[in-house]
């Protein structure tokens, strides 16, 4: 971590260290002080210190800077850090961009020395706990990485050693320029803005917005950062005349200028603080006409032995350490060119830094790269790749050599060192630099002679793996597109490998949504020697897995029982354990119980194999789950989940086991613990069939815990990405359609619940748990459309759940007839967790039975049933169900008060602060102190504190009276709680 003594003065430990040569020469050279004060920016630092102040007192946040290129966001961070107490570490990133695309882990390096700088390796490491491994991918010859656990681990394990070291001290962190980052630094991102909101950490990251194009990634990261609300946006705008003119008196040396150069100057930066500070030292005289001139007014003006040494500078990007610079100019060259950098130093238009040396802006370097003459371009770029290429080749390096090729224009080293690059980039989960070299590799291919020579792989090879890095950063039509091409050159001699590549172009095809790809996966089977185990085995995996998913058992069964023969033939134990589980989960879902016994010998077979391994703890809690078995599926999940974890395995795996906790955690009624693992987890996930299990398991829990309006939003959001996948998953058509069918009827719209309902009457679609869980939402569709009074045939329903066969039928089939009438509620409110069913059926059921007796008049069982709903509702945080409770009990006259004067609830209210007044309104809505917490970013002691206040206050006993005094009486003039909105009619079937 840089220490400074004032804003822009590096202190004198700072000094690389060593005795000579270039290091020598650092001694004497000392970064300038910044030309000007900081003008017209009160409101934006006050924003930064309010969330480092935030921090300080243990509940952080994340602020998100943006604005056009020299508007100064960086010296807007640099002023807030200046003034830093020394109780507070700073880690600061920033991302760089290579030419082709981010450079990776750019944004990450920095953060993870600044904490080596202040804590040091051995602690850094200790507190980053067993996944520490993953801290090398970002900086190389830190720690070494483990063989054999997943790639890509360094967003969340970082991500988690920060929020460790903030629990000890406030962290602020700082990453730069993420118009420029790589995926990344993106998620990191994430993962710190939700650790802030409840540690003693402070994010502060910064972008140009006219660099984020309406496609950049950078949107998609921000937007989702909107939508939980989980970062403040400033946008920095330009400067006001007379804060223009008063920055350009503070730097011109001249002691000002008169009105009219005042006026020109004003008119011709725009109100961008660079550009000012680049024109004051031309008033009086012609200004520059141009952009270019006038990012170039400083450089123009040094010497030509200051200019070259900046144009070296250029080549090596926006800044070149010492060594880089010795191994291009050579020790003595680089010593004698002392006078030079002093020079360019003191003009400001390069910065000294602890080990080389940058430019004062990017927009400068830019500039001054542009002045490059061809043959300087091609001689400076060819001496940077070669230094680089004499270095330890890391990821982030390998991309850097790729690059300096590009610009030296030798397309056969460009070509060769992007394929490398491309290959380590795709190996460490660097997928947008793993994409941007693929691209550039494929667009040089047929520009190099002999180019399967050169690179060692061939073009149809290279499409595979570009292919591959598409899908990895969620581009899957392109990834489809390449592989494809792919297929179309593979040569027809080796149909062993054309074979695998149609298998990718099924895989691929059905990624996208398309079922098309069963009949090339098919194709791919038929197309296969037929005495290639070692092809026929995965392809085989391929089709029992798209089948088992499909629902398709016997078919599933077969391939898996064709697949093992394989895996035996060849000797492959990881591949016969993972068809095992697949054949296991198959035979499951089609009845046969004894299926468990392929997934516990997977297990056995899987000896140390993650892949392995971490299927069997993802299925089985899966199976135990849809089984009812709640506690056990919890149990089996966390553990896999902790094995992930002591293993340092990837986040992929580690969401897929966190995902069934939370799912077991639902039906356990655990669902505060729950919704909080789905808001910080799902965003962290790309866009795949898995994020479908998820959004759709959130958006159902949201609609139940009373957000009826956030869920029907989320239901729009993920629409076409569910159905997407509703053509090739049972689990998804069956989990999408009932939650959609639900949302459906909550406003209302009988016929679309009907339509979505429509695949459970055919038992090829749906079967088992899948068919259960459809089919009582189907029977709350018919009543509904039989309450408005549409007659509506539920024969096809009752010959469906007929037909059905699982071990907790008998807890559905109750539901089912209870909804249709057939059977009263008090029967399914008899139901509990021991006999499979979830826990929200009870206050469902209570909800509902006490609306039957209210409908017929008997108002003594009706008040104890629909208070009973409320209790059971609140021990859960059903808001769904306490909200309607609590309406029918209020409408109904049957609230138990305690006495009072009249005057009472209006001095209660009045009485109330505004952040009780908040709390009351979110009670009212039937949110439990959890979800007030969480909406309210306090902790959950604290919302309790908060209610228990209320309470008081207003008189009453329970949080029910308090929500029905809110409703009828308005919180304390509070515009959102005067007559809280409140369907009458009761929730959708679960």
């Amino acid at each position: 971590m840089t220490v400074t003594d004032a804003p822009g003065r590096v202190a004198a430990d700072d000094a690389r260290p060593g005795g000579s040569g270039a290091g020598a020469a650092w001694h004497d050279v000392r970064m300038a002080p910044d030309p000007a004060p900081l003008v017209g920016r009160d409101a934006e630092l006050a924003t930064l210190r309010r969330v480092v102040d935030d921090a300080r007192g243990g509940a952080g946040g994340t602020v998100v800077v943006s604005g056009e290129a020299g508007i100064g966001k960086t010296r807007l961070v640099a002023e807030v850090l200046a003034s830093l107490d020394g109780d507070v570490l700073v880690a600061r990133g920033q991302c760089a961009d290579s030419g082709s695309g981010p450079v990776p882990y750019a944004g990450l390096e920095g953060v993870v020395r600044d904490l080596v700088d202040a804590l040091g390796a051995d602690d850094v490491l200790a507190a980053a706990g067993p996944a520490a491994d993953a801290l090398g991918a970002i900086v190389p010859g830190l720690v070494a990485q483990r063989p054999g656990v997943a790639s890509g681990r360094g967003p969340e394990v970082l991500a988690d050693l920060l929020s460790t070291v903030a629990s000890g001290r406030p962290v602020v962190v700082v990453l730069e320029d993420l118009h420029w980052s790589d995926d990344a630094t993106r998620s990191t991102l994430v993962r710190l803005a939700r650790a802030a909101r409840t540690s003693a950490l402070a994010v502060v990251a910064t972008f140009r917005s006219d660099d984020v194009g309406r496609r950049h990634p950078l949107r998609t990261t921000l937007a989702e950062l909107d939508r939980a609300r989980l970062a403040a946006r400033l946008e920095v705008g330009p400067l006001g005349a007379d804060e223009v003119a008063a920055l350009a008196r503070a730097v011109d040396p001249r002691g000002g200028a008169d009105g009219v150069a005042l006026a020109e100057l004003v008119e011709r930066s725009g109100g961008v603080p660079f550009y000012v500070e680049e024109l004051a030292c031309c008033l009086g005289d012609d200004l520059p006409l141009s952009l270019r001139d006038v990012l170039l007014v400083r450089y123009s003006q040094l010497s030509p032995e200051a200019q070259a040494l900046c144009r070296t500078v250029a080549a090596a990007g926006q800044r070149a350490s010492l060594d880089l610079l010795a191994a291009v100019l050579g020790e003595d060259a680089l010593a004698t060119a002392e006078p030079a950098v002093r020079e360019a130093v003191d003009a400001v238009v390069l910065v000294a830094e602890a080990d080389g040396y940058r430019f004062r802006h990017a927009l400068l370097q830019e500039a001054v790269a542009e002045e490059l003459l061809p043959s300087e371009r091609r001689r400076l770029h060819t001496a940077y790749a070669e230094a680089l290429a004499g270095l330890p080749a890391t990821v982030p390096r390998l991309a850097e050599i790729a690059d300096h090729w590009w610009h030296a224009h030798l397309p056969d080293r460009a070509l060769a060192a992007a394929v490398a690059a491309q290959a380590a980039a795709g190996h460490d989960a660097a997928s947008s630099t793993a994409v941007a070299l693929g691209e550039r590799a494929l667009e040089m291919w047929d520009l190099v002679p002999d180019a399967e020579r050169l690179t060692g792989t061939t073009h149809h090879d290279l499409l595979l793996a570009v292919a591959e890095a598409q899908h990895s950063a969620s581009l899957l039509d392109r990834a489809l597109a390449l592989t494809r091409q792919a297929l179309a050159e593979w040569p027809a001699d080796d149909p062993a490998g054309r074979a695998s590549t149609l298998g990718q172009v099924a895989v691929h095809t059905l990624r996208t949504g398309d079922d098309a790809g069963r009949a090339l996966l098919d194709e791919a089977l038929a197309t296969a020697p037929p005495d290639d185990l070692g092809t026929l085995g995965p392809l085989l995996r391929l089709k029992a897995r798209t089948a088992m998913l499909d629902g398709d058992h016997a078919v599933a069964v077969d391939a898996a029982d064709r697949g093992l023969d394989a895996a035996r033939g060849t000797g492959d134990r990881a591949l016969e354990a993972v068809l095992l589980n697949t054949r296991g989960v198959a035979r499951v879902d089609a009845g046969d119980l004894a299926g468990v016994d392929d997934l516990a010998a997977s297990r056995r077979l899987a000896g140390d194999d993650w892949d392995a391994i971490s299927r069997f703890h993802t299925n089985m809690s899966d199976q135990h789950v849809k089984l009812g078995e709640f506690e056990r599926a919890r149990a089996l999940a966390s553990a896999g989940a902790d094995l992930a974890r002591a293993r340092g395995a990837g986040w992929g795996s580690l969401a897929m086991l966190e995902g069934n906790v939370a799912e077991a955690l639902i039906g356990l009624g655990r669902w505060d613990e729950a919704a909080a693992w789905y808001e910080r987890s799902v965003p962290l996930v790309a866009p795949s069939q898995f994020a479908v299990y998820l959004t759709e398991r959130w958006t159902w829990l949201t609609l139940w815990r009373g957000d009826g309006e956030r869920a029907q939003s989320m239901g729009r959001r993920y629409r076409a990405q569910w159905l997407r996948h509703d053509r090739i998953e049972m689990q998804v058509r069956a989990r999408v359609r009932a939650t959609l069918a639900e949302l459906a009827l909550e406003r209302g719209d009988v016929d679309e619940a009907l339509d979505l309902v429509s695949p459970a009457l055919d038992p090829g679609r749906l079967t088992g748990a899948y068919a259960l869980t459809v089919l009582v939402v189907a029977a709350r569709a018919v009543a509904q459309a039989r309450a408005q009074g549409r007659p509506v045939d539920d024969a096809p329903y009752r010959a469906a759940l007929a037909a059905v066969s699982w071990p907790t039928r008998g807890v559905w089939a109750t539901v089912f007839a209870a909804e249709l009438g057939d059977a009263p509620w008090s029967a399914v409110a008899a139901l509990d967790v021991v006999d499979g069913a979830p826990a929200h059926l009870r206050p469902y059921a209570l909800l509902r039975d006490g609306e039957a007796h209210l409908d017929a008049d008997d108002r003594s069982a009706a008040r104890g049933l629909l208070t009973a709903a409320v209790e059971a509702g609140e021990e859960i945080g059903a808001g769904l169900v306490t909200t309607r409770a609590t309406a029918l009990l209020d409408d109904a006259g049957l609230l138990a008060r305690r006495a009072r004067p009249s005057a009472a609830p209006a001095e209660g209210l009045a009485s109330l602060t505004e952040r009780e007044v908040q709390v009351l309104d979110l009670v009212a809505q039937g949110l439990t102190n959890g979800q007030v917490a969480e909406r309210l970013f306090i902790s959950r002691k604290t919302a309790s504190v908060h209610v228990s206040a209320i309470l008081r206050k207003l008189g009453v006993t329970s949080r029910t009276e308090a929500a029905v005094l809110a409703r009828t009486t308005g919180s304390a003039g509070s515009p959102s709680s005067e007559g809280v909105s409140v369907a009458h009619g009761p929730p959708s079937a679960p």
